[in-house]
């Protein structure tokens, strides 16, 4: 029998969890599209929802000691958006999610149980190695995000567990972002690109690159990226990075785009972030 279940509290809603698989909805701007079955006909959902939007504990933005910014799972895109204690590159790429409506209602939270390849707001989450914390009654665990998405729909949430809240790490870097789709608004990524760096005295201190759209999950690759760590940003071989980075590149052709086109905007974003990076050698 398919249940409905408004838990009043975080506990409440742990306990229901336990004993039960369901659903886990928000503000269900994603849950609701995959349910859809025709229009005047109610969602066809398979097994019970937990409805946890209700749940004030989880509706938060706060500074951690470390100087981490905890986001509470229920905080919906809208208010990541205006808080000042988000970093900047979250708030630039939320405000190319979708419409205001949506982003009125849905959360980041969802973004990332809903393991889409065309979720936005995963890209710099992973590039920045934010993590989530998921809670049961047997206690927290901490996932980085990369991690946690494991492929198209698939997350590493156990059935008992709910996410609670995403933290964001400090970082100090520049970041260099794109959004490609069929329109300027309300349009499903086709390819999406995020990179980031940090030079000191013409040194390549930090490099970082994530791309969306393009796999089952965000590509990243850490053994890339330190290859072109701490060389000169003057001598970086553009053409070099451009081959690395090529075959892990691996989109499908679908409904928006072809695979050829998504890999040929990939790399040309990714030129343009390298030569952004040989251009800000003197900082």
């Amino acid at each position: 029998m398919i249940r409905h279940f408004v838990p009043a509290s975080l506990e409440e809603a742990l306990r229901i969890i336990n004993k039960n698989n369901c659903y886990i909805m928000s503000g269900g701007t994603d849950l609701m599209v995959q349910k859809h079955v025709s229009t005047g006909l109610l969602p066809n959902f398979d097994r019970s929802v937990l409805y946890v939007m209700g749940l004030k504990e989880l509706d938060y933005i706060k500074n951690e000691s470390d100087g981490s910014v905890s986001i509470g799972a229920t905080t919906r895109f809208v208010d990541i958006e205006k808080s000042e204690l988000v970093p900047e590159i979250y708030k630039k790429v939320i405000r190319e999610i979708a419409s205001p409506n949506i982003r009125n209602m849905a959360t980041m939270t969802g973004n990332i149980a809903n393991a889409s390849p065309a979720g936005d707001s995963i890209v710099p989450l992973v590039l920045n190695d934010a993590y989530v914390v998921l809670s049961s009654l047997n206690g927290e665990r901490k996932v980085p995000v990369k991690d946690f998405v494991l492929g198209v729909r698939k997350t590493d949430r156990k059935n008992e567990e709910i996410i609670t809240k995403i933290v964001l790490l400090p970082q100090n870097l520049k970041y260099f972002y794109r959004k490609v789709g069929s329109r300027k608004a309300e349009s499903i990524t086709k390819v999406s690109f995020l990179g980031a760096y940090r030079i000191e005295n013409n040194i390549i201190k930090d490099f970082r690159v994530a791309f969306g759209s393009v796999s089952i999950k965000v590509v990243r690759n850490l053994e890339v990226e330190n290859k072109y760590k701490n060389i000169k940003a003057s001598e970086l071989n553009i053409d070099e990075v451009i081959k690395d980075y090529s075959p892990l590149v691996t989109p499908i052709t679908d409904q928006r785009s072809n695979k050829e086109y998504r890999h040929k905007v990939a790399m040309n974003l990714l030129r343009k972030f390298l030569e952004e990076i040989k251009g800000g050698q003197n900082e």
